[in-house]
Order: C-alpha cells, then structure tokens, then sequence
C-alpha cells in the first residue's frame, strides 16, 4: 500500500546521544562502559521528540513492527519503536531488535548518518584506516560520510576499529560536534507512513532558534521560499476538493536555517490523501443493549471530507439515530442502511447541531414517515441555501414537520431514558443527549475533537469565553445531579468514546482564559481554516497526551479588540480586565431548588419563513444562573431544615469569597439551616481586592 513502511530486514542500529541542550547531558550516566543499542535509540529518538503511536489519536496511523525481543513496557520500547517508524534503525529478519548488545562504532555511524541525514561523500576517506576493508559493506557509505563531514575519526589515527563498541564519551563528542556544525534536519507530523483524506501539516526542528523555510511545489527550498510558523499560521490544512478526488500527494520539503551553523540538510514529506467519491456507511457496535441499557452503534463514512460520527441508541422499545452526517440525502440512505443492518426497533432522528457534516441525512428520515428532532435555534439555516450547498427543507410543508428539541426534554427508549441538555458555543442549536443511570453523553460538536492531525480545534464563537464556562459547569453539575453518572462521552468526530476527563478539560481551557486573559490564549492550530493567529485556548499537546488534550477557538484574532469575554456590565476584555471578577460561574443546592433567569446570548436572530409562518426565536436558555444577575430564590421542600449550598468563583484567583460573612473556598459546600424567609449572602472579592460582588439567595417554603 502506498506510502506503508517496508518492513526492514538487517539489524543495524544505535544510536546516538542526546548531548544535551543543557550542560552535563548526554551519555554521562554511562560513562565508562559501552553503551547498548537500546541506549542509542532512546537518545536520538528523545532529542529529535518523535511522538510515539501510543501517545496519540490517530485513527490513519500505520500499526507499530511487532518486535520479539522488545515488549511494551520495557524501559527503551518507544523510543526503539519510533526509532523503526522513522527507518533510523531496523530489524533482523526474525524481528529482533537485540536491544542490551553493545553498539559497534560502524553500526552508530549508520544510525548517526540516517538520524541526521549525514549525505554521502564521492571521496573515500577510508583507505587511510588500515583495517578499513574489516568495516561491512552495509556500513562503509555511513562510516565514509561521518568520517568526510568530521563529525567521526577513527578510533587510533591508523585504525577505525569498526567492531569496537562505542563508548559513552565518544558518542557526545560526535553528537556534539554534530550540533554545533549543522543544523538538525526538519521533522514532521503526522507520520507519512499512512493514509488520510486530511492531514494538518506541522514541521519542527530541534535545533532551538533555527527558521524553517518550505516548499509545496517541488522546488528545492532556499531562505527566499516561505517561513514556517505555527505561531501566526497554524499546522497547515491539507484537503482534498471534490475535484481532487479520489486523491493527491502533498510534497513539502524544508530546510533550517541558523547562524553561525550549515543548513540542515533537506528533508522530503509525502503524505497521501485519500478519499472515495462514493462510499458505503460503516457501523460498528460500541456497546450492546441490556435490560436497563442501550445499545449503541457508531455510523460514519469515509467518503465525507471531515469524517463525521452519528450514534444509533436503541433501547428495549425505541431507537435513535443521533446526528444525520454529511453524505448528501440523494446518494445514500442512512435510513435504509440503519434498518437493514443496525435497528431492530422503530427509530427517529435528533440532529445534534445544524452543521451540514451533521445534518445531510435528516430528509431520508423525514421522508420515511418518522419524527426528526432539531433545536428550533437552527431551523433559519436549514431552510436556505448554505455554503455547504441546497437548503436542507426548501419545502414548507417539510419545515412544519420539525420537531422542537430542547433542555428539559426526555426521550423515553424503554429500559433508559435519555435527558436532553443544551449548550451553545460551537453552534445555538447545540443539544446534549445524557443517560444519567448508564453514564452515558452524546454531545456532537460542543467538546471538540481529538484527532491528531486531522482536526486541531473546535470553534467556539457563539458565546462569550466566561459565559460558555458558566454554561459547562452548570450542565456538568445537572449531569452529576440525581445521581448521574459520566462514563462515556461520544462526540461528532472521535471514532471511540472519551470521558469524564474530556469534560474537564473543556472547562480547564475556558477558565484559563477567564483566569489570565489574553495570556491565556494562544495562535490558532488549525492552519488555512483560521485566520492567522486567531485567538485560541490550549490544554495539552495532542501529540502527546492521547485523547486528554483540548483546544477552543474564542473570538477574534490574538491583540485585537474583539470581546472574547463578556464586556458589560463589567468589561472583562483588555489589559488586566481579567482580575476584575468578583463574580460566581455557578451555584450548587442540595435539599432545594434554585429559581433561575433566563440567560441570553447573542442577539435573537431575524424572523424568518417557516413552515409557512414567520418565525422568531430567541438565544436564551430559562431556569439557568446568570452570573450577572445578583438576587436569587431557593424553594425549599417544607421538610427540609437545612440546605447544603457550593458555590464556584467565575476566577479561581479570587482575593475572597464568603457566605453570610464566613469564609468559604471556591466550590466548598456550607450546610445553612432555613426556614421561610431566611436570607443567605454569598460576597466575592475579584482578584484585583477591589472589585465586589454580592448576591443574595432567598428560601421560599414549598
């Protein structure tokens, strides 16, 4: 298959030190004995950072070489493993690896010359060792390049002495006198082992303060082709067009440059991409369906650019099909396909936001005579035409077909029950499908992606960064109420479920930016899609925390004025706008009930035609705390005595919070005795020691 590794078949190896960045690195711990070939690798592999398979999700990448004597878990396993995916060393024809042997002197100048694209030399500098013929032909254009470059010497000045093993010290003079000459060639992710329909292309280089320049035409690179920056341009989009179809080679080649030292060699990258023009749908079973829990499938397929999961959930009398994906409703039927080869019950349709890689499939499921639910805050994009194409329900009498989904609601499968919750952000019609008993949240779009390569952020634009997290937290803590449980989160494009800690970290990204501002925010990943340093929240690195990373675009471009956060009655944008909150993201009662507001965002859009009548919605969500609005009533069940109130500074670097004048940790409960009447008073003291808030929580008897 294009572009797979060849399996190797020699055992050469080794490798080479990491002298370090920092004084006193390298081989030290080994001085005075020879080093082994797994030593070598780890070495070379940590100082060029080559992410290892296992430390990201990428559904394309190309499976690891099973090694025999190298097990996962060993102490050097990845760095060997990475080592093989990078070709810099490789294995004998029965797959060993012989990781504890000493490494010779010609096999570390194979791996040194590989690792660092040492080119060869037409002089022999050979014929002056005199036991030159004793070093293998596998090994001599390698030994020849290190030797003509002056990056190796013979081990006396008569002899190489190939089969010597190479000592700790040597090896960080080689490594040294490497670095300090040349820059170090260019690496780049994903791996070009495999193939996607789309790759975001970032290239690195370790030598600290070199400039990458890049070609994408072929052409040789120089210092006059473009610079390289994931600081203002993001990891570069590559994609296919439709009329690219079936597929394309991507061909970068890159050069680093420094002063002071030669320019890195260069380096080639070919990444293929492919995707069919037609495909079937694939499912697969996630989970099977119990008594009390529901089977659930995910659906996709691989002819859509952007890959979209939709999740059928059936229960023991009903089945959803949640999320319609982005192959058009004239080319295939996602509807048939569900009952011919997934539904063994009657099923209906809830579309999880009016995106069109989520929505195409909806008209083969209205058209077949059965309910399709949408948040009514995205009907005005389904009935006109959208960059994405047609309008998805032109027809009147299919627009008054709709069904309104929102919070509050349950669908009832049989054995489960699945409560609908609504966060805006990514798109205002958003809607969460949570079963509490099984742990169990289908959310769409709203908590990202984590795809390596593929899809580095998810927009966030809809609502203000402090807002959104008010928002999370509050749809969190109802998703823990009653005893709700979080175990799998299934979103609109990982291919497996996450979880609790997904759920986390999207409130870790915005309270960072609610914490620090603008130092809290970063340029964008997504290269080509965002405007050059569109202003981004990062957790993690996806290249090596799995699927634990997290990454949000916000409004607007880093150092504009755009109000990313909320600017009245307190404006929180600009310099040091960030301490002034004194304000809370959220309040937890146990033993009764808080009486919300209605919470706006945006302005409510245009009327517009629907269903033959004009139609007006408005961005607002009722029953919800607003962190702007100070007086509150608690109904309290006339039998309970006490109240148990937590709650949550919108800035975790808050000077004070207290409750009826006690002081009280940020998202530490207070168990407060009350009766009719009785009045509790939460203050808060933004960071700045200034700025004041208080809000006060009246019990009503019920």
């Amino acid at each position: 298959m294009r572009g797979k590794p060849s399996k190797c078949f020699m055992v050469f190896a080794g490798f080479i030190i990491l002298l370090a960045l920092t004084a006193g690195a390298g081989f030290a711990q080994a001085a005075g004995r020879p080093l082994t070939r797994a030593e070598f690798v780890a070495k070379i592999s940590d100082y060029f950072a080559w992410p290892h398979p296992t430390e990201y999700n990428d559904i394309w990448k190309t499976p690891l070489l099973q090694l025999k004597d190298v097990k996962a878990g060993d102490k050097y396993a990845k760095q060997i493993d990475t080592a093989i995916e990078e070709g810099i060393i490789s294995v004998d024809s029965s797959g060993n690896f012989y990781p504890d042997k000493e490494i010779s002197r010609q096999d570390a100048a194979i791996v040194f010359a590989r690792a660092f694209k040492v080119p060869d030399s037409s002089i022999n500098v050979l014929a002056k060792f005199s036991d030159n013929a004793a070093i293998s032909a596998a090994a001599r254009a390698s030994v020849n390049a290190m030797v003509a470059s002056g990056y190796m010497s013979g081990k006396t000045a008569a002899a190489f002495q190939p089969g010597d093993p190479m000592q700790a010290a040597e090896a960080d003079a080689i490594f040294a006198k490497i670095t300090s000459m040349t820059v170090s060639p260019v690496q780049a992710l994903p791996k070009t082992n495999s193939i996607a329909p789309r790759r975001y292309i970032k290239l690195t280089c370790p030598t600290p303060g070199a400039t990458i320049y890049y070609t994408t035409d072929g052409s040789t690179p120089s210092t006059a082709s473009a610079v390289y920056t994931v600081a203002s341009r993001g990891h570069i989009n590559e994609m296919l067009s439709n009329a690219q179809l079936p597929g394309r080679d991507v061909v970068y080649k890159a050069i680093a440059v420094k002063d002071g030292l030669a320019v890195s060699p260069v380096q080639t990258f070919v990444w293929h991409l492919y995707r069919p023009v037609v495909d079937e749908f694939q499912h697969l079973l996630i989970q099977a369906k119990t008594a009390t829990s529901p089977a659930v499938y995910r659906i996709c397929n691989d002819s859509e650019s952007v890959r979209a999961m939709a999740w059928y959930i059936e229960g023991q009398n009903t089945g959803i099909m949640f999320d319609a994906l982005q192959i058009t409703d004239n080319i295939k039927n996602l509807k048939d396909y569900v009952d011919k080869n997934i539904a063994t019950k009657p099923n209906f349709m809830v579309v999880g936001h009016t995106h069109g890689d989520h929505w195409a499939q909806a008209p083969n499921f209205l058209h077949a005579g059965v309910d399709v639910y949408i948040n009514e805050r995205g009907w005005m994009t389904l009935g006109a035409a959208s960059p994405m194409g047609p309008a998805l329900f032109p027809l009147v009498a299919d627009q008054a077909k709709i069904k309104n989904v929102d919070e509050g609601d349950v669908f009832h499968l049989g054995g489960c029950d699945l409560k609908v919750y609504a966060i805006p952000g990514h798109e205002n019609s958003n809607i969460i499908l949570q079963d509490k008993a099984n742990g169990l949240i289908f959310a769409s779009d709203i908590y990202g992606c984590t795809r390596a390569g593929s899809a580095d952020n998810v927009a966030v634009q809809q609502v203000k960064a402090d807002l959104l997290l008010s928002m999370a937290q509050q749809t969190y803590s109802d998703y823990k109420k009653d005893g709700g449980k979080i175990v799998k989160l299934f979103t609109g494009h990982d291919e497996t479920p996450l979880g609790d800690i997904n759920l986390k970290l999207f409130e870790q990204a915005l309270q960072q930016v609610v914490d620090k501002g603008e130092a809290g925010c970063s340029p964008t990943l997504r290269g080509n899609n965002d405007a050059p340093n569109s202003r981004t929240t990062l957790i993690g690195d996806m290249w090596k925390d799995g699927t634990n990373w997290m990454s949000l675009k916000l409004l607007g471009i880093m150092g504009d004025n755009t109000e990313y956060l909320t600017s009245a009655p307190v404006n929180y944008n600009g310099k040091d706008g960030f301490q002034k909150y004194s304000v809370l993201s959220n309040v937890e009662i146990s033993g009764g009930d808080l009486v919300g507001t209605t919470l706006t965002w945006r302005p409510a859009p245009a009327a517009f035609p629907w269903g033959g009548v004009t139609k007006s919605v408005t961005n607002s969500l009722p029953n919800k705390f607003d962190p702007w609005n100070y007086n509150y009533t608690i109904k309290v069940p006339a039998a309970n005595a006490s109240i148990k109130i937590v709650p949550t500074s919108m800035s975790t670097r808050i000077t004070s919070m207290t409750i009826n004048g006690t002081a009280v940790a940020s998202g530490s409960g207070s168990t407060i005795a009350v009766s009719s009447g009785t009045v509790i008073t939460i203050q808060v003291v933004a960071p700045d020691g200034v700025t004041t808030s208080t809000y006060t929580f009246t019990v009503a008897r019920i």
